[in-house]
């Protein structure tokens, strides 16, 4: 099976796909990245995650000329030559090679990479609900931006990973503001949904975006507030949502179950309603930006 990567304006195998040792992107992680979850062959938001995607270069100050119609020939050219049926494309800019100072060069040019990955989630973690764990956020106080500066997210989880839970939720200041690779989600007895505000307190996942959009379209009440652990651990059901999962049940918090320990109704509503928003709008992209 082909496996084809986009390098600097190059189709190449992946395995020679290679980027300098003096890259920005890999000294100082002076980079950012999107991933963009693939459905029956399809994308999936596409050009929410093209919208961050150009935010966090603004954000960051990496000079670019930003063309998202390439990006979609990109796509669409890696998911076909690569087969991708379910799994993710992820994309990554970086500031270029230049020598190592801290300091933006004076002149670059950024290096962007685009793969395609296949994935097989486990469907029982849907019926079964996941474990969650929750400890301090150490993160950064721009989370808005998907940089690729990763490494707490990678620490919180793996203490979850080692203590037999699925995700970390993180809490700042009292308030949980997300997961290591997720956005967090509670459902009061009386049926309310809350998620954190987005701020620079959280990344705003595109699924997240989407979703609140679906819930107010069906007249489900919603919040983006701050929630506490006492909130969480009291909630009738919790969720969490990210563009490879989706909408994922949360059964347990530390050590206490949520919703007796399984899915609860709620949460199995707003699950099938993602996934009908998923077979229905499929990001199917145009056949004038087709590559031959």
């Amino acid at each position: 099976m082909k496996n084809i990567t986009f390098i600097n304006n190059k189709f190449v195998k992946h395995s020679n796909a290679k980027i300098s040792i003096e890259d920005r992107g890999f000294l100082f992680a002076d980079s950012i990245y999107e991933l963009i979850s693939v459905f029956d062959n399809n994308a999936i938001d596409t050009d929410q995650h093209l919208d961050r995607l150009e935010s966090s270069l603004k954000e960051i100050k990496i000079k670019y000329k930003f063309n998202k119609n390439k990006f979609k020939k990109v796509f669409e050219k890696l998911i076909k030559v690569n087969n991708v049926i379910n799994g993710y494309i992820y994309i990554q800019i970086t500031r270029g090679v230049a020598e190592r100072k801290h300091e933006f060069p004076k002149n670059y040019s950024p290096t962007t990479i685009v793969f395609t990955k296949h994935l097989n989630i486990d469907k029982k973690i849907y019926k079964n609900g996941v474990k969650i764990i929750t400890i301090e956020d150490l993160r950064w106080l721009r989370r808005d931006i998907k940089s690729t500066s990763l490494l707490p997210n990678i620490l919180s989880k793996q203490i979850a990973v080692e203590k037999n839970a699925f995700e970390s939720w993180l809490i700042d200041d009292g308030v949980i503001t997300e997961g290591s690779s997720s956005n967090a989600w509670i459902i009061t007895n009386s049926n309310t949904i809350i998620t954190h505000p987005a701020n620079n307190k959280i990344l705003k996942g595109v699924t997240r975006e989407t979703l609140i959009k679906i819930l107010k379209k069906n007249n489900f009440k919603i919040k983006e507030k701050p929630f506490n652990l006492i909130e969480a651990k009291n909630a009738k059901e919790a969720f969490l949502t990210s563009s490879t999962l989706s909408v994922l049940p949360v059964v347990k918090i530390d050590n206490y179950n949520i919703s007796n320990g399984k899915p609860g109704d709620v949460t199995k509503k707003i699950i099938n309603l993602y996934n009908d928003y998923i077979f229905k709008n499929k990001s199917s992209i145009s056949k004038e930006l087709k590559i031959a």
